[in-house]
C-alpha cells in the first residue's frame, strides 16, 4: 500500500497552488475594492478607525472575544511576544499588562496613536513599536528570537508564503494566527451592495481554509480551532448602520446613502436594543510549535 502523503493532494504541476490562490484573491480584492475595510488606505482615515475600533471596544462581545483569544493562547508571563498588525493594542496591551515583553508591528499612524492611548489608560510597561509593514522589515532588524508570534486578523500580505516563513524564522516557540473562517457580516453586505454602488463585483478575503492549506503546502501542519461565535452588532437605529456602511463601502453621494437605507430597512432584523444583520460569522485560531 502506498504511504499517505498530503502533498499528493496538491495539483501536480503547481506546488504553490494555495499560495498563488491567496495572492490572486488578494490582488483581485485590492484592484476591485480599493480602500475598503481591511485595506491600508481604509485604516488611514480617523473616522473609520474610530467607527470600527472605538465602538467595538465598548461592546461585551468584543471584550469576551479578546478574553477568549488570550485564554486560548495561554502565553506565559515574561514571554517575548511579537504582535504583527497590532492595531490599537487589542492583544498587545493586556499581554504587556500581564508582564510579557511585547513588540508590535503597526504601519498605521492612527492605529499607533490608539495603541499609545490604550497603553496609557491601562498603565502598562513600555511596548516596543515598529512603524512599518511586516513585508518591509528585514529579519536582521528584528530583536530575535521571540517566544511567541501573533497575527490577529492582520494578514494583509499578498505574498503569504514569505510572510509566514519570516514568522517562523524569528520565533522559537509558538505562532498564533487568527483569521476569518466564514465571511463576516460586513463582507456579506459588501457582496450584496458593492455591484450596485460601484458597478463591479466584490471580492472578499481568502478564508482560513485557504490559509491552512498554504501551511500544509509549506510542510507546516498546524492545529486549527473554531473561535467563539461573535455576537452580531446591534444598531439602535437603522440610520446607525447606514452611517457605518457609508464609510465601509466608500460611498460619497446622497443616492448611495438612500440605497443603503433601503437595503438595511429590508434586511435588518429587529431585536432587543435595536437592529442587527442576519447570520453569524466564525473565526479560526491556527497555531503551531516551531
Amino acid at each position: 500500500m502506498t504511504p499517505y502523503n498530503p502533498q499528493r493532494l496538491l495539483p501536480k504541476k503547481n506546488p504553490r497552488y494555495w499560495r498563488d490562490r491567496w495572492q490572486q484573491q488578494k490582488c483581485a480584492r485590492s484592484a476591485a475594492t480599493g480602500n475598503s475595510p481591511g485595506s491600508r488606505g481604509y485604516w488611514s482615515c480617523s473616522k473609520n478607525v474610530q467607527e470600527i475600533y472605538g465602538k467595538s471596544r465598548q461592546s461585551v462581545s468584543w471584550n469576551r472575544k479578546v478574553e477568549t483569544q488570550l485564554a486560548d493562547m495561554n502565553i506565559p508571563t515574561g514571554s517575548r511576544v511579537l504582535d504583527i498588525g497590532a492595531g490599537t493594542g487589542t492583544l498587545a496591551v493586556p499581554l504587556a499588562a500581564k508582564g510579557c515583553r511585547v513588540t508590535v508591528i503597526e504601519p498605521s499612524d492612527l492605529m499607533r496613536e490608539g495603541l499609545a492611548q490604550n497603553q496609557r489608560l491601562a498603565g502598562v510597561p513600555d511596548i516596543t513599536v515598529i512603524p512599518r509593514r511586516w513585508e518591509d522589515i528585514p529579519l536582521e532588524e528584528l530583536d530575535v528570537p521571540f517566544d511567541v508570534v501573533i497575527a490577529s486578523y492582520s494578514l494583509t500580505m499578498t505574498d503569504i508564503g514569505a510572510a509566514l516563513l519570516k514568522m517562523q524564522a524569528c520565533c522559537t516557540g509558538t505562532i498564533h494566527l487568527f483569521w476569518f473562517l466564514t465571511p463576516p457580516s460586513w463582507v456579506r453586505v459588501s457582496h450584496d451592495l458593492w455591484p450596485q454602488l460601484h458597478g463591479t463585483e466584490y471580492t472578499g478575503e481568502p478564508l482560513a481554509d485557504c490559509l491552512w492549506q498554504v501551511l500544509c503546502e509549506m510542510g507546516i501542519y498546524a492545529d486549527i480551532g473554531v473561535e467563539q461565535r461573535k455576537q452580531p452588532t446591534i444598531y439602535p437605529k437603522i440610520e446607525d448602520a447606514v452611517r457605518e456602511y457609508y464609510q465601509r463601502l466608500n460611498c460619497s453621494t446622497p443616492t448611495q446613502e438612500t440605497f443603503l437605507y433601503d437595503y438595511f430597512r429590508s434586511n435588518m432584523l429587529h431585536s432587543a436594543g435595536g437592529y442587527r444583520l442576519p447570520g453569524d460569522s466564525l473565526g479560526a485560531h491556527i497555531r503551531w510549535e516551531i
